[in-house]
């Protein structure tokens, strides 16, 4: 069977912009549990420089997108690339370092680390919440 759109025409090397606004609520929700651990002491500076160095890295990463969306580059493509619904992003293949794979892969691939760590530290904040300081 012919294939009327040609791999190359599916193939995506850039993100969806939903998968970094995840990321950053995701960065988001575990300062936010982190902060579930201030008690005095030592502990709400080491939280404040936490927090602090989570928030700068989020806001380099945004003010770099948008510089890039502000000034974009022939030599990249950018100005006629166009974004995506995030269904038909996920269902393409995207370039990654190891190779390509599907959208939906690299989503849950990119997301699972994070996810993991902001839901495990909500986890320890409801119970350490709940069972009290020790």
């Amino acid at each position: 069977m012919h294939d009327p759109f040609p791999r190359a025409d599916l193939r995506s090397a850039v993100f969806h912009p939903g998968v970094f606004k995840a990321i950053v609520g995701l960065g988001a929700l575990f300062v936010a549990a982190a902060w579930g651990f201030a008690g005095g002491g030592i502990t709400d500076m080491l939280l404040v420089v936490v927090s602090g160095f989570i928030f700068v890295s989020a806001g380099l990463v945004t003010l770099l997108w948008l510089t890039r969306r502000r000034h974009p580059r022939d030599d990249w493509g950018d100005r006629e690339r166009h974004v995506d619904s995030f269904g038909d992003w996920a269902c393409r293949e995207v370039d990654t370092s190891t190779g390509p794979v599907r959208g939906s892969t690299a989503l849950i691939e990119t997301l699972l680390p994070i996810a993991a760590v902001a839901v495990g530290m909500v986890a320890f904040a409801l119970v350490v919440h709940f069972a009290g300081h020790a």
